[in-house]
């Protein structure tokens, strides 16, 4: 599935980055002698997350984000986080914002022969 955010839920998402994410995860922006986290974007970050759902990407951010716990993020927001990932990585944006929870279990992050994709998961028939 292409376009599985939209460009205003990646703009709340940024907005959220900058405030809460970019401390730790913009290597401009660590405080000098701290080491900063992994990357949010690029082949480093897609080789991670290949074949996972974007759910697990959400649920990630929802429960350890920030490491040192000065925010709690709601599911909302940590979807909003998702889709802002998604659109570093140069995935399209579409009409529909990035679900939460078990809709967002479907999505599945691929990146098959260098490009990459958000796609459904295969149903498994019984």
């Amino acid at each position: 599935m292409d376009k599985v955010y939209s460009k205003d839920q990646a703009a709340k998402g940024e907005a959220q980055y900058a405030k809460v994410c970019a401390s730790c995860h913009d290597p401009a922006k660590v405080p000098a002698g701290k080491k900063p986290a992994p990357p949010l974007a690029g082949d480093k970050f897609l080789d991670k997350w290949k074949d996972k759902s974007v759910a697990e990407l959400i649920t990630l951010i929802a429960t350890t984000m920030p490491d040192d716990a000065s925010v709690v993020l709601t599911d909302a927001e940590a979807a909003d986080q998702a889709a802002y990932i998604l659109k570093l990585n140069n995935f399209p944006d579409g009409p529909t914002a990035l679900p939460s929870g078990k809709s967002a279990e479907s999505i599945i992050i691929v990146k098959p022969g260098g490009g990459h994709a958000a796609m459904p998961r295969p149903s498994r028939r019984p």
